[in-house]
């Protein structure tokens, strides 16, 4: 962060989506997980946000997103009510939002997650300006994912570089329900040549959303084993980024892709979100592994469409594979190409759009 006075009315950042290794389904109090969850950031999937704070004018929230006002801003309002009791300034003000992202609307990328992750840290840069604390201060990043979970859960785990993780796990004592934490150090280097493709099956809109889908884990049948599987493959995952086993990360990634829809077509209604595509590209990705032996998997959230992970050495011949055997089963052969990445960034370079000056 930069400096306080010239910008204190006027924050921007750009804030990665991610995508759950483990995956977080079934929520408990407020947006707070049944279960850990572990993920890493992408690279270019990302979304870009502005925020000014003005005196003037009767509309609490004006909310575009690509130059366009959107109703998103209804949710964002509710999210601010609900904030305010911590960030006593947010009913001061009223907000322009501006909003972009770097890929397409259900690209099978958790855009809620970049999209709240940057208000998030918008919002905490503004908050730590009004309480005069700097830009280095420890706590920014934690504050900032508490903040981005409220707003979508998952969100809070775009916060920083690499992999993280949320929700209370015996395996660190600083994890939490409340924010995700940074697995930063002992991560072998062979994962940070990590490569997401993203094969796109189905743009359109899920017949179930994933907040309904959540709700239903709350009677589930198998909730109990749910939840200490997922501890277990926390466990069995972080272990394999420490040494840099890529066979264990294999089969833990793929056994939490199938247990999250597993928990989809069990649930009580029951509900199914893969496509005859989607199995197709499953079933040629494992025949490639089993023919190239070279390291490859997949991983699905809440949706139809496959993320096929596999690491830089390989590259060439996986674009190659995508190329020759995988598109034919994508939507119109689109595929967005990703990597783990760096985490959020500060927009140094946007334009000025009169912002105020001074202290909040």
């Amino acid at each position: 962060m930069t400096g306080t006075a010239k910008h204190a009315h006027l924050s921007q950042w750009k804030c990665p989506s991610n995508i759950a290794l483990v995956k977080y389904w079934g929520k408990r109090d407020f947006q707070k997980p049944m279960n850990p969850s572990l993920s890493f950031v992408l690279q270019n999937a990302f979304t870009e946000t502005s925020v000014e704070l003005h005196k003037d004018g009767d509309q609490k929230v004006a909310y575009y997103f690509e130059g366009l006002e959107s109703p998103f801003g209804d949710r964002i309002e509710k999210y601010l009510d609900h904030i305010s009791g911590q960030f006593t300034w947010v009913n001061k003000y009223n907000f322009r939002i501006s909003s972009r992202n770097s890929f397409p609307h259900s690209a099978g990328i958790a855009s809620s997650a970049s999209s709240f992750g940057a208000l998030a840290l918008c919002l905490t840069e503004l908050d730590f300006v009004h309480s005069g604390k700097g830009p280095d201060c420890p706590e920014f990043w934690q504050k900032a994912s508490e903040l981005a979970r409220m707003g979508s859960g998952s969100a809070c785990r775009s916060l920083y570089p690499g992999f993280s993780i949320w929700g209370q796990t015996q395996l660190f004592e600083s994890s939490s329900d409340e924010h995700a934490i940074p697995l930063s150090d002992g991560v072998h280097p062979v994962f940070s040549g990590l490569r997401d493709a993203i094969l796109m099956v189905d743009s359109g809109t899920k017949e179930v959303s994933s907040s309904v889908g959540h709700r239903l884990m709350d009677e589930h049948h198998y909730q109990r084993s749910r939840i200490a599987q997922a501890h277990e493959n926390i466990n069995e995952l972080y272990l394999a980024l420490l040494t840099g086993d890529q066979e264990k990360f294999i089969a833990v990634v793929e056994n939490e892709a199938l247990s999250l829809h597993a928990m989809m077509m069990t649930s009580n209604p029951s509900f199914l979100l893969l496509k005859p595509n989607s199995l197709e590209l499953i079933s040629r990705i494992r025949r490639f592994r089993e023919k190239s032996h070279m390291p490859v998997c997949f991983t699905i959230d809440a949706g139809p469409n496959i993320h096929l992970l596999y690491f830089q050495e390989n590259e060439l011949d996986v674009k190659a594979f995508i190329e020759r055997e995988l598109l034919a089963f994508c939507e119109n052969g689109k595929w967005i190409d990703d990597r783990i990445g760096k985490g959020p960034e500060r927009l140094k370079d946007w334009p000025s759009t009169g912002s105020g000056t001074g202290s909040i």
